[in-house]
């Protein structure tokens, strides 16, 4: 197998020994490491869609690769004295790969079908001013010859009226060219300002997790570093709360990542129920943490939503085999101090949320003063 007893690939001189102490690897267990192999693979080499972040599908291709090279844990109520068997989930991890690959297929194709209708678009226009600008310049001259065999033959009635339609033909001309620019212009500004709403969309898209409909984690960067960077500005010092749902790992061990995956979606309206003003931004920070940045509140508000925070989500009613799933979540929050960088602003949110986790969970922590 890929993972020794200590969770570590075995390579150098460790490998060559175990390969003379050890009987050769059962083609099952081969193909299962190969497997296992192209499963990180696959994650490490994702790109960003619409429907995930490549950091995303790679923690889900890691975690899914676990999961099949150890197997699920044995169902509740097994017999303890049969011999443990690896419950491994092939029809999930088939219908996650499909779902996936079929996603990045739609969008790497709405995407080349987008930027292709662009050039072609550009492609006509330029073609057809082309176009229209060699049949004009063949008339002007042909006229332009006639003029120059009209002058000479010194006839004056003539040249007048040779000069006069080279001049109408040249002034067409330029009316055409500027009419042309004008329609072009306008085809070409329609198609652009469909693309930018395209782009503005991917763009809204992109900062969003598309599991919770929160701000993602690259958005919630950008805002925390903005912020503090503007927090001396502001009347009240930003505080900023870090969550983390209690026990997430055994939700999804005990009862499957799809119930995982509601946990998590649940708990986010209960976020977005909780910081309600419009000015508050609420992102999932990773995992099952999430994160929210307040402005125009002070600690003690801060306090009372950390709180209500607490409250609302151990109120929350998850429904399972007929059974209710007990959820609690612990809170970090840390108001910014003057000159603190958002690095040790998070930092003590962080140290606030895991002393809380270890007193016991279900409750929130305020973070050290800064510089203590």
């Amino acid at each position: 197998m890929l993972w020794n007893k200590k969770g570590k690939t075995s390579t150098g001189a460790a490998a060559r020994v175990a390969s003379v102490n050890e009987p050769p690897a059962e083609p099952a267990d081969r193909a299962l490491d190969v497997l296992t192999t192209l499963l990180k693979l696959y994650g490490k080499y994702a790109f960003d869609t619409d429907g995930a972040e490549a950091a995303q599908t790679e923690a889900q291709c890691n975690e899914w690769a676990t999961r099949i090279s150890l197997g699920a844990p044995r169902p509740a109520g097994a017999n303890d004295s049969e011999a443990p068997k690896a419950a491994r989930d092939w029809p999930g991890l088939i219908s996650y790969l499909q779902d996936h690959r079929r996603g990045e297929s739609d969008y790497v194709v709405r995407s080349m079908t987008n930027f292709r209708e662009a050039i072609l678009c550009f492609a006509d226009c330029l073609g057809r001013a082309l176009g229209d600008e060699q049949k004009n310049d063949q008339a002007i001259g042909k006229q332009l010859d006639t003029l120059s065999r009209a002058l000479e033959t010194r006839d004056t009635a003539l040249i007048c009226s040779e000069a006069q339609q080279v001049v109408q033909s040249v002034r067409h001309s330029i009316s055409a060219r500027r009419q042309r620019e004008v329609e072009q212009a306008q085809a070409l500004g329609e198609r652009l300002r469909a693309l930018r709403e395209e782009l503005a969309e991917a763009r809204k898209k992109a900062e969003v997790d598309a599991l919770t409909q929160l701000s993602n984690r690259a958005a919630f960067d950008d805002h925390l570093s903005h912020l503090a960077s503007l927090g001396s500005l502001l009347g009240e010092a930003p505080c900023l709360i870090l969550a983390d749902i209690d026990h997430f790992k055994s939700i999804n061990d005990n009862h499957g990542h799809p119930m995982g995956d509601e946990v998590l979606r649940r708990v986010s309206q209960c976020l977005s129920r909780t910081f309600l003003r419009k000015h508050d931004f609420v992102s999932r920070y990773g995992g099952e943490e999430f994160a929210a940045l307040l402005i125009d509140t002070t600690l003690a508000q801060g306090e009372m939503l950390s709180r209500r925070l607490v409250d609302n989500v151990r109120a929350l009613q998850v429904a399972i085999g007929g059974k209710e799933l007990p959820l609690t979540i612990s809170v970090g929050l840390a108001s910014l101090a003057p000159g603190e960088s958002s690095a040790s602003w998070i930092a003590r949110a962080d140290a606030a949320l895991y002393r809380a986790k270890r007193s016991g969970r279900n409750r929130y922590e305020l973070a050290a003063p800064f510089g203590a």
